[in-house]
Parts: C-alpha cells; structure tokens; sequence
C-alpha cells in the first residue's frame, strides 16, 4: 500500500498537445514554402507570412491565450491559405484572407473543434468567388511571364519531372510534388497523419481521370491535388474517425475533385470537393461507425442503406455527366477553361459566328468586348489539330495555343513548342494571305506545320468576314423626332464596334429623359444593336432615340460607303455641328467632288466657321469623308463631314445627272429625237441602279454569245472558281472549278444556288441561311464571269470537263502513296518513321 498514489485523471499522460500538433504541420510545409518562395520569389513569401501573421492577428479577440501566436491553429490556417493563393495576387488579398479564415471559417462556427469545414478553403473559396480574375492570374516561374497552369494547358505542356519538381505555374505551394511528399512524409513518422485518407484520395483522382480518358499521373500531379491530399483533406477536425469513412471520404473527394476540373470553369477543383466532403464527414461517421455489442444487424442495415444512397448518387451523376456531355456548346476538345486561359480578364464569351466547327468568340469584360477568340480544327497528319487563337482588337495575334493534337511524338509535336508558334504573332488579319508563305515549316514535320499554318490563316479570314460585315469607322450622326423635340446624337464607331454615344440636342423632359439615356447608352454598347428595350415611362423619347440610332447606324453600314464613285448631281444635307444645325450643298461632276458650299451654320466666328472650310478642302482634296478633324474644333468638324455624308446619301431624286443637263439644253431641237434619247438613258440609269444596289447584273441586258465563262472571287476561307455555260442567253450549267468551303455547309449552299439561279435564270436569289460568305462569294464569282471575256466555245469546255474528271481519277488514285511516301521521306531519320509510314 506504500505504493498506492490517489489522485484525479486523466491518468495517463501524453506529450502531444494541440500546440506540437500544430507546430509540427507548419514544420511539415516547410519544403512547399521554400519551393514556392524559390520558383516564385520574395513576393510569394511576403503573401504566405501576411496571410499567417493577419490570421493571428485577427483570432487575438476571440481566445484569452497570452501567447503571441496561441496555441498555433490560426498560424497554420493562415499559412495553409498562402501556400494556396496565386503567386502575383495583390497585396491586400491575404490580409482578407487571414480575416475570412478565422473569423467566417473558424469562429463563425464556435471556433477550434466546433467548424465542420476546413477554415483556410472557406476563405479561398470566398476569395475565388469574388475575385475570379485575381484568383486565377498565374506565372511562369523564375522569369514571372503570364502563363497557363499544367491544368488548363493539358497534359502534353509539362513533363512528370517538372510537375514533380514544381517548375510550374501554379499556387505558391501546390506546384512542387517533391516539397509536398517530403512535409507528408514527416507527419507521417511523427503519426500525426492516417494514410487511408490521402492515400484513398489519390486513388479517388487516378480513377475518375481514366473514366473520363485522362493520363491519371498527370491529374495526381498537377493543381495541388497531393497538397490538398495531404495538408487540407487530413484536418482532425473536419474528416471523419472511422477507418472506412476515412477511405470512402478520401475516395469521395478524389473523385469529385477530377469531376469538378472536368465539368465546371474551376479547372483546379481541390477547394469544393474538400468542402463538399467535410461536410459529409459526420455522415460518413455514422454510417461506418464500429459496431458495439449486440448491434451487428443493425449496422449491417446502416450499411446497406448506406449504399444504397451512394449506388443512386453515382447514377445520378452519370446521368448527369451524359446530358453535360449532350448540351456542350464546345466542338472537339475546346473547354470554357481554355476560353478563360487565353483571356483570364474576360467574364463572358459569346459565339458571334459559327462556320462548321469553326468559332470567333468576342470575350467580354463589363460588357465590352476586350479580345476576339478563334477556334480553328483542321486534320493534320494522323488526326484533327484544334487551335484557339486570341486577337487584339487591332487584328494582331496575342496568343495562340494547341488545344489537342495526335501527332508523332518526335516530329509533329513540335507544332507546340513556342519557337515555332511565337512566328504566327507577327501576323495580323490585313495579312492573312501571307501566312502559308511566310511561315518557317518545321524540318521533318512538314504536313503538321502546314496544318498549323492554314488554322492561323482560317482564323484570321474568319475575322475579316466578320468584321468585314460590320460597321465602318467613324462618327455618324441620327436624327428623330421625340415627345418635345427633335432628338440628335452622334456615335462613334471603332473597329467595327459602336464604343461611344453623345447627344448632340434634345428637348426631352429631363427627369424622365436622362435615366432613359443612360439605360438605352449601355443597351447599345452590349448589343450593337438599335433593337433595344423601350424604357418605361420614356416610351416616345426610347423610340425616337432608336429611330436616330439606327439612322446613324445605316450610315455607317458598309453599303452606304461615301468615298469615290459619286454620282454626279448637286445634293444638300445637314448636320448637328457645335452651336447647330450646317446645312451643306455638294456638287458632284464626273464622279467626284467639285465643290461644298455651306447654305447655313451657326457655328463660333474664326474658329467653328473656317472649321467647316477646312473640312471642305479636305474632303474635296481627298475626295474621301475620312478626313482629320480641326484641332479646337471636333463638333464643327464632325458636323460638316456627316453634313457632306448626309447629302450624299440622300434621294437620287435630288441629283441632276449630266446627260439630264445636257438633254434640256438640246430639248427645242428635236422632240421625238429627245424623247428616244430620255428613254434609252433611263432603261440604262435603271439598269445601272439595280446593279448598284445589288452588286450584281442582270442577265437580260447582257446579250452573251454562246460559249464558256470563267470567274472567281475570294470566299469563306479560300477563292472560288466557277464556270458557266451559255447557250442561247441563257445560264446551262455552272461548274465548281475550284473551292475549300466548309463541307457540308458551304458546298451545299452553292450547290442549292446552282440550282435557283438555272431555275431563275438571274442571280437576284435569295442566300443560304447559314452559309451567309460562301453563298456571296459565289455569286459574286458568276456575277465576274458574266461580265469578263469569254473564256471558250462550248465544245471546248466539253471537251476540258471530259479531260479533267480523267486527270481527277488518276490524281486521286496516286494521292494516298505519294502523300505517305512524302511524309515517311521527312522522318526518315527518326524512329518514328517506321510508326508514320504504317499509318499512312
């Protein structure tokens, strides 16, 4: 009994104490933060030490612990924060972070032991919902260039050694695999972590990456999925207790985190899927509890209901995952996640044309558009290489990625290596013609290199038609009557885009007007468009204001073009100038601009006045509207040119045409002789207008001679050459002599054309839906064949059709041998030769 001790529990008494639990996982990220701070620089560590040192700061009112860092959680949550944030995000960002960390993530839900989510995700995830851009802006490391995280380039951009070592871009400690396995390593020695969570979590990840065809080792080593499956996914506080709970929760959250990569615009997919399984932690708890005695069949029902629920999960997540796939706006392997990649600024994108599998997207930031994105897929030498090309609003190439290629490892993946892509920068879309011929082919990878080339050129002739079919810059003035008055506004137009509104006079009631103003002002700009929203209690003023609108839309439309080629007559318009209305009259002779003598203006003595004059001299020295406004005086200036503009496309019935001048002068001398003369003149003034206005003539005025006619002009993406027949004045039959339109579209479109117009016998038929460049382009090449020379008799054209479909079947029988045997020649060094020539 002398050895008897009487005294309270516990009893048995243990080293380990929160604080040396703590302690010992900021020990553990040493490593992470010393690769982060070795690839990333001095900034990332300030970043991780300022999220830490707020965390800390931040909990001192909520604990009475004396100890300048308590008892070390809110140290190491913030700490795991930093090590999650972009490199480059701004200063202030982790000191947020430190504040959302303890005091939403932690204490809002009782504080230590009491949160059910880990603390450090619920700030980053807040932080990613609020500041996308600034969560997503990664860089190369060392060098600090903008660039593309191994997630959101794929998995051909970085080798599994640079993914190890962590010479990635990427969050400041997510990158470096080796830094990571060293930490987890140590937790594990010291018996602070079980490995059935990271472990289950990693083969979660694996998995889901071969169901969904992905490489699995890339998925685990790329975008901080061994970070969060050892550091953020092991919290004693947030996973469960139970030895198969912590397994099916691992495997849970590997999976979702793959699925959330997949499927939504988060291409990392750590943050959610950790939070969605912390959340279920205390069910996983209960549901893999250990049974006590006496209640084997009981947990055995639990179990089965338990599977149960998660056999209908998983069906309802494939199903999901199946209309997902259904309802994907994206052809080929195009994915929000490159969209974003290529422009991170950009909050929307929006398909403004569609040719095949062909997309120009405008990426668009409060509502402006701030870049054009190319999608282009052509076949290369064993498969479809899909491009994405980002473009300056300028036409100049600003980035151009490889979206997916199935090229020969040795050779043909060289079309991904930036010395071959950055050439392509230098180009803009006034060269697109250029591209093939000044693009540096890659030795031995010749056919792939091309492929590349005539992707680049498909995209930036995409743009042109597309903006082509735009407005033309400048600033246009609209004119409309409102409730009180007459409504004037002026727009400005930019490459192609209307960028400005002004209201140059109203008389509107103004409490009313000015809300209406501000409201139809942005409308425009989003939707480029006077089809906009009548305001509510501004319905005569939205009206009269789209009414202006759309006038001074029509004049900047292409078709309304006022340099060169005017007819001749004397027309008057006007204008808004400064102080109001000028009022014009142009004189138009042979063609040209003779003289603008000003009717009326109010405009400011010896400033606005020899404004308008200068103006005058410009526009009939240039004999163009696109003329320098006078410093000092831009209203004056803008004024006179869209009076000149105004006057010029005005009613014809305001022109006197020369030959009209010159018949009254001659009217006394002979009236039937006159009468004739008038007649003639104006079957030949009508005809001129109707091809004016189409663009295209008429068949009957044309009295052709039997025989063949060849023309062409430039199409959807190369020029088309057709021939056409004629025998007796009439259209017999048109041939395709060359074309690269859309297969399936474009063909079918000038096929279906062929068709109405031998059927109409006139080119005055309506254009294909869909096929919109292709469909103009063809007739604009039958409209030049019917008005150049004839090019042979009919028996010759016979005979030329009869010669080319011989020649066509023997080309086509050598085509596959002498294309391999090419491509086998320039890889003939390399093993892969042997590969290539057997596909081919």
């Amino acid at each position: 009994m002398a050895n008897l001790f009487r005294s309270s529990g516990p009893h048995i008494e243990s080293p380990e104490t929160i604080e040396t639990n703590m302690w010992s996982v900021v020990i553990a990220l040493i490593p992470a933060l010393i690769a982060g701070t070795y690839f990333f620089g001095l900034y990332a560590l300030y970043l991780v030490l300022a999220s830490a040192l707020s965390a800390v700061l931040f909990e001192k009112p909520f604990v009475k612990s004396k100890a300048t860092f308590g008892d070390g959680s809110a140290f190491l949550a913030g700490i795991l924060l930093g090590l999650t944030l972009p490199p480059v995000v701004p200063w202030w960002i982790p000191i947020l972070g430190g504040f959302l960390t303890v005091v939403v993530g932690k204490h809002l839900f009782g504080g230590l032991g009491s949160n059910i989510f880990n603390p450090a995700l619920v700030a980053r995830a807040i932080l990613l919902l609020s500041y996308p851009a600034l969560m997503i802006e990664w860089v190369s490391p060392v060098d600090g260039v903008s660039a593309a995280t191994a997630l959101q380039l794929g998995s051909d951009s970085f080798s599994y050694t640079e993914l190890i070592i962590g010479n990635v871009p990427g969050s400041i400690g997510e990158t470096s695999v080796i830094a990571l396995l060293i930490g987890g390593a140590y937790l594990y020695l010291k018996d602070y972590i079980d490995l059935r969570i990271p472990l289950s979590f990693v083969a979660g990840a694996a998995g889901a990456a071969m169901l969904f065809g992905q490489d699995p080792v890339f998925a685990v080593f790329s975008g901080g999925l061994i970070f969060a499956a050892i550091y953020m996914a092991t919290d004693m506080v947030t996973s469960p207790v139970a030895k198969w709970a912590k397994i099916v929760y691992g495997l849970a959250g590997g999976f979702l985190t793959i699925f959330i990569r997949r499927y939504t615009p988060y291409p990392e997919g750590i943050t959610f899927a950790i939070l969605i399984i912390n959340g279920a932690s205390y069910f996983l708890d209960n549901a893999f509890e250990e049974p006590h005695f006496g209640e084997v069949e009981y947990v055995k029902k639990r179990v089965a209901h338990f599977s149960a629920i998660i056999m209908a999960a998983v069906l309802i997540l494939l199903v999901g995952m199946t209309l997902i796939d259904d309802d994907d706006p994206y052809p080929g392997s195009l994915t929000y996640n490159h969209l974003k990649e290529a422009v991170p600024a950009a909050e929307s994108f929006e398909i403004i044309e569609r040719d095949d599998n062909d997309i120009l997207f405008a990426a668009r930031a409060e509502e402006e558009i701030i870049k054009d994105l190319v999608y282009i897929s052509r076949n290369g030498f064993e498969a479809p290489i899909e491009l994405l090309l980002s473009l300056e609003p300028a036409g100049s190439i600003d980035k151009i990625q490889i979206i997916n290629e199935s090229e020969s490892p040795t050779l043909g993946a060289r079309i991904k290596d930036q010395e071959f892509l950055s050439q392509f920068r230098e180009f803009t879309t006034a060269e697109a013609d250029q591209v093939m011929a000044e693009t540096d082919m890659i030795s031995g990878a010749t056919y792939s290199s091309q492929t590349v080339s005539r992707g680049v050129q498909a995209g930036l002739r995409l743009l042109i038609a597309e903006k082509e079919a735009g407005l033309q810059d400048g600033v246009y003035q609209g004119q409309a009557e409102g409730a009180q008055g007459d409504i004037v506004l002026e727009i400005t137009v930019e490459n192609g885009d209307i960028v400005d509104l002004e209201i140059l006079k109203e008389q509107e009631t103004e409490h009313l007007a000015e809300p209406a103003y501000e409201e139809l002002e942005a409308q425009l700009l989003r939707e480029q468009t006077a089809d906009l929203d009548v305001i509510s209690g501004a319905t005569y003023t939205s009206e009269a204001y789209m009414e202006a609108v759309q006038k001074a839309i029509d004049q900047a439309s292409p078709e309304s073009s006022t340099d060169g080629d005017f007819e001749a007559g004397t027309y008057q318009g006007s204008a808004q100038g400064h102080s109001g209305q000028i009022e014009l009259e142009v004189v138009v002779e042979a063609g040209e601009i003779t003289e603008i003598e000003v009717l009326s203006q109010n405009e400011t003595e010896g400033l606005g006045d020899d404004a308008i004059e200068e103006i005058a001299a410009q526009i009939i020295s240039e004999q163009s509207l696109e003329v320098d406004s006078v410093s000092g005086a831009t209203n004056s200036s803008e004024g006179t040119i869209n009076a000149v503009r105004n006057a010029l496309n005005s009613d014809s019935e305001s022109a006197e045409t020369d030959a009209g001048s010159e018949e009254d002068s001659e009217t006394d001398t002979d009236s039937s002789a006159t009468w004739e003369e008038e007649d003639s003149e104006g079957e030949e003034e009508t005809a001129a207008e109707a091809e004016s206005e189409s663009g295209l003539i008429g068949l009957a005025d044309l009295n052709l001679e039997n025989g063949e006619y060849r023309g062409s002009a430039e199409g959807h993406r190369a020029p088309i050459e057709v021939s056409v027949l004629v025998e007796a004045n009439e259209i017999n039959e048109i041939r395709i002599v060359s074309q690269e339109e859309s297969p399936g579209i474009g063909d079918e479109a000038m096929a279906e054309l062929s068709q109405n117009l031998l059927a109409e016998q006139s080119l005055e038929v309506d254009l294909v839906s869909g096929a919109t460049n292709s469909s103009e382009a063809f007739l604009k090449a039958i409209n030049n064949a019917l008005t150049g020379e004839r090019y042979g008799s009919l028996e010759e054209a016979e005979d030329l059709q009869t010669a080319k479909e011989i020649l066509a079947a023997e080309e086509d029988s050598d085509t596959d041998s002498s294309a391999t045997w090419e491509e086998e020649s320039t890889e003939e060094t390399d093993e892969e030769a042997v590969e290539g020539g057997s596909n081919g």
